[in-house]
């Protein structure tokens, strides 16, 4: 399965190890057992291997044939004068080479990982009526120790079955999440946003958005950059026009949609409404109000958005679209609670602990790509394996089989259900 990792970064991301050389080093290059990219696979690692620590990874790095196998990861030729000996290198020297290198530097590889598999129409069929890439922004908190707080937000690209790609982050340092959260996830929404534009200044960009974010200047920044956005609407935040929606929507009774979907405990029957050109925030848009009624729950969502409606486009908007994003709240909590350590305080340093939030990323797209891509077969053979025994898998594979001479093969790939 190492094999397998190996052969994706090859096929996905042929320049994977040359985007890490050429990240600033301020190394002496004389002077240096390690390349650069070897120092940055083997923080990639600490999160792919799901250890939760630097201590987990450190205390198997350089054990059976692992060693040579990172060499192979990282494409660097071993020095045999260093007694033929290989080597990984410890967290403690990756921690100090990451904090002398600005985040700023870090960050694009991010966005370089993503043009590729955008530019290999990997992601196409992901688009909101085969048009509108979404992109769900959402804060999080990246890392708590001794009483500070460190928050995050995050831009991720909604990709096919329920794909979803870091593709830019926001470092917003709050020190009270409850008290500050509101002030910096705008302000950071606004620098995100910023960036994300001179990033991709024509592309169709559908935003996804929870509740926090249904305010005047969010409104007014999709206008300026002509995106579409599906915000959740809760009747906490905008109780005048929620109100007024709810009896728009009771005076439009052709503004309906039903249908089934498979739930965990059973059918649930689904009925959307809408109302139309309803004035938010000084601004026109349309409100959806979608009721599902399963064997044991009866849940209400709402959403805010300036897509036209009607019943042909209501699948779509609801399942790819606001459903969409509450994808982004369980992948945090994947982050958080299976093995990935988000939250976890790696290291105390500010650059380093960015960087090392920045390398997780990255570990999250190489392993979604591999196991929604190309393990998806022996996903399906194996059904009820779950996803961190699948990982310990891996490391074993590093850990007692040596990589092939060469990555092999692996073709075309193909998304499939998680």
């Amino acid at each position: 399965m190492l094999g397998e990792l190996w052969a994706m970064i090859r096929h996905c991301f042929p320049e994977f190890n040359d985007w890490l050389n050429a990240l600033p080093d301020p190394r002496d290059p004389l002077m240096c057992r390690y390349s650069g990219a070897h120092l940055w696979w083997e923080v990639i690692l600490v999160f792919l291997t799901r250890g939760g620590s630097r201590n987990a990874f450190d205390a198997k790095r350089n054990l059976g044939a692992l060693p040579g196998n990172v060499q192979k990861l990282c494409a660097q030729l071993w020095d045999e004068r260093l007694l033929g000996e290989r080597t990984v290198t410890c967290s403690q020297n990756t921690i100090h080479h990451a904090d002398r290198i600005d985040p700023v530097d870090v960050e694009p590889l991010l966005l370089k990982m993503i043009r590729r598999l955008m530019s290999m129409r990997m992601l196409d069929s992901g688009r909101l009526f085969n048009t509108w890439w979404r992109i769900a922004i959402d804060g999080t908190l990246q890392q708590r120790q001794r009483g500070k707080w460190r928050m995050v937000l995050e831009a991720r690209l909604i990709g096919p079955w329920g794909i979803e790609l870091p593709c830019m982050v926001e470092f917003l340092d709050v020190h009270d999440p409850v008290r500050d959260k509101l002030d910096c996830e705008l302000r950071g929404f606004d620098r995100l946003t910023r960036r994300l534009q001179q990033a991709f200044p024509r592309l169709p960009i559908c935003l996804l958005l929870d509740g926090l974010y249904a305010v005047e200047a969010v409104f007014e920044r999709c206008q300026e950059y002509g995106w579409k956005y599906i915000i959740s609407f809760k009747d906490g935040r905008q109780p005048a026009s929620f109100a007024e929606a709810v009896e728009v929507m009771w005076m439009s009774p052709t503004h309906v949609w039903r249908a089934r979907r498979a739930g965990e405990d059973g059918m649930v029957d689904q009925t959307a409404r809408w109302a139309e050109d309803m004035l938010i925030s000084n601004h026109r848009m349309n409100v959806v109000f979608l009721s599902e009624i399963a064997p044991h729950a009866a849940t209400l969502w709402a959403w805010a958005t300036n897509f036209m409606l009607d019943a042909e486009r209501m699948p779509a908007l609801i399942n790819a679209g606001g459903r969409a994003r509450q994808r982004q709240e369980q992948n945090f909590n994947v982050l958080k609670n299976n093995g990935y350590g988000l939250e976890h305080a790696f290291c105390t340093r500010t650059n380093a602990s960015k960087n090392y939030h920045i390398m997780l990323l990255v570990a999250d797209i190489i392993w979604q790509i591999l196991a929604q891509g190309v393990l998806a077969r022996i996903r399906h053979i194996t059904r009820k394996l779950t996803e961190v025994a699948l990982v310990h898998l891996m490391l074993a594979n590093g850990l007692y089989l040596d990589l092939p001479p060469k990555p092999r093969n692996i073709g075309q790939v193909r998304f499939v259900p998680p």
